[in-house]
């Protein structure tokens, strides 16, 4: 199990049914996880590693080194606690109340108030409900204190006790000297969120957060909020060291006292320890990781080689967001079922029932027959009708163009895809392309239609400009390296090539060279008739519905010839 696919179990585990409400997004060029939201609910936004070479990952600011087994930790453990984190403040925290907070002219110290106050509820929670994640998080604590600069360092006064609280409350020192009545103020801070409950009233956390602001703002403005490495970011945090090295034996006391602030028992602290003294779970999940990486650099290499001659920016998979396709799905779900229901009765090639009255038997059926005593003569089937094996390339405009059609680009690809991996059998006989002025891979030949392809599909956005001739191009050269006899390619888009000089012309070029190379093209004009100029095959699109009708007639008559 690498990264997304643990937030997702993570986040059903802690949020249960309302899961789908909440969407995950994880970057690998963020300093800080945060904690967003859109109209349905909650947005983790997470951070993964960036590779930087063979060996060396770029992670949350740090250089870090995968072949040394502790800089694994550090990756997997982050991130797991920052999932457990921001996946706890969509199950449980109410942000909306805090409008109310008295004269909160400082914006910034408001933010950290109520920040503060809900890790506290949070830290109330781990320790009644969820105390199996307290190793992930300790550990978490003790890198983030590691990093941290002394308050020493802090450029003004506010910054200062901002930041001592913060190590205060999660590893139970400041890390350096404060004046005495800041440390007063910090103690006291600390005592009235020790006693925070998890299920506290509005009324007593909005008190609880008030109280510290105005213990705050006394120090003055900060320029920015603190916030530890895994917690929720509220923008600019020059907190952290960038080039420190990290080690377990710097790590171990560190670590240890912060478990001792959850106030757990010997035997968790003991077993929290040896779960990330092992390092097992840690070199699973970067193993898997950089063998996903790997797979998907090699593709991306082999569209970047094909597509030399192109236009093209970048080739690029599409973020992953599979609430997005889980909420499109809902929404286009009764189309689906119609068009699947239509495709149920479809049979072979030709239209026709495999229910043959010659040919060779179906046991099953004649097992049926029997048992029924019924007078059926279409038990066999006919040798010769075989469907014959075709590879389709679905291509998909994501340009700004068609940002206005209902559905939008990721209901295009989705309700496609599902159609396609019901018509087409062999999963590796079909793939999905978006673009724009970029190439995106959404679903290639080797991959199969897994929940990380429709978390793609969620992922697609329109934008950019639409450079149809290039991925026309490319969409084919991919096409021709397939081994099956008959090569289709289906083209939706609005036909209204753009971003350089003679677009239209290349357009009609690449369509006929393509053609001529025994390739099958079908137009599939989204709201818009261009397509008839361009292609013989094609037809009009207005809704989901009528795409998906349309393209699963064009199968149906392609497969038929």
């Amino acid at each position: 199990m690498e990264f997304y696919d643990f937030a997702w179990s993570a986040l059903h585990q802690l949020v249960g049914t309302e899961a789908d409400n909440v969407r995950i997004l994880i970057h690998d060029d963020l300093r800080f996880p945060y904690l967003g939201r859109d109209r349905y609910g909650y947005v983790l936004h997470l951070i993964k590693p960036r590779k930087l070479g063979r060996d060396h990952v770029m992670f949350q600011g740090m250089r870090l080194n995968l072949r040394i087994p502790f800089h694994k930790k550090v990756v997997w453990h982050l991130f797991k606690a920052a999932t457990y984190h921001l996946a706890l403040h969509a199950a449980f925290s109410d942000f909306s109340f805090y409008w109310k907070l008295p004269r909160t002219e400082n914006l910034n110290v408001a933010a950290y108030a109520v920040s503060l106050v809900e890790d506290a509820a949070l830290k109330s929670r781990l320790m009644k409900q969820h105390s199996a994640l307290i190793p992930d998080i300790a550990f978490a604590n003790a890198v983030s204190h590691f990093l941290l600069k002394p308050v020493s360092e802090m450029p003004n006064d506010a910054s200062k006790i901002m930041t001592a609280l913060l190590s205060k409350l999660n590893i139970g020192e400041i890390k350096g000297k404060l004046d005495g009545d800041m440390e007063k103020d910090v103690k006291e801070i600390e005592a009235s969120l020790q006693n925070l409950d998890a299920d506290a009233e509005k009324h007593v956390k909005l008190e609880a957060a008030h109280q510290i602001y105005e213990k705050i703002t006394r120090y003055g403005e900060p320029f920015e909020v603190p916030s530890l490495l895994y917690t929720e970011s509220h923008g600019r945090n020059t907190r952290f060291y960038e080039e420190k090295t990290l080690s377990w034996d710097k790590i171990k006391q560190v670590f240890i006292q912060a478990l001792s602030t959850f106030q757990t028992g010997n035997e968790q602290l003991n077993a929290g320890v040896q779960n990330v003294e092992d390092g097992g779970e840690a070199f699973r999940a970067l193993r898997t990781w950089e063998e996903l990486e790997a797979s998907k650099q090699k593709i991306l290499a082999q569209y970047a080689a094909i597509g030399k001659g192109t236009l093209f920016e970048d080739f690029a998979f599409p973020i992953e967001d599979y609430a997005q396709y889980l909420r499109r799905r809902k929404i286009l779900g009764s189309s689906i079922r119609r068009i699947m229901h239509k495709l149920r009765l479809l049979k072979n090639v030709a239209g026709e029932d495999f229910r043959q009255e010659s040919g060779f038997i179906d046991l099953q059926e004649a097992i049926q027959v029997i048992a029924s005593k019924s007078q059926r003569t279409d038990i066999f089937v006919r040798e010769e009708l075989q469907t014959r094996q075709d590879t389709w390339s679905i291509l998909i405009d994501a340009s700004h163009s068609l940002s206005l059609f209902k559905g939008e680009v990721s209901g295009v690809a989705l309700c496609l895809a599902e159609v396609a991996k019901t018509l087409i059998l062999n999963q590796n006989s079909w793939g999905v392309y978006a673009f724009n002025n970029k190439f995106y891979i959404v679903k290639d030949f080797s991959e199969t239609y897994t929940n990380r392809v429709r978390a793609r599909i969620g992922g697609l956005t329109h934008g950019g400009l639409t450079y149809l001739p290039d991925a026309v191009k490319l969409a084919s050269q991919a096409l021709m390296k397939r081994l099956e006899e008959a090569k289709v390619l289906v083209i939706i888009s609005d036909f209204f090539p753009s971003g350089y000089e003679n677009i239209e012309d290349d357009l009609k070029e690449t369509l006929k060279k393509i053609e001529r190379m025994g390739i099958g093209v079908i137009g599939i004009g989204i709201r818009s008739k261009a397509v008839k100029k361009y292609l013989r095959a094609s037809c009009v699109v207005r809704t989901p519905f009528e795409l998906m009708k349309k393209f699963t007639k064009a199968f149906i008559e392609f497969s038929s010839t």
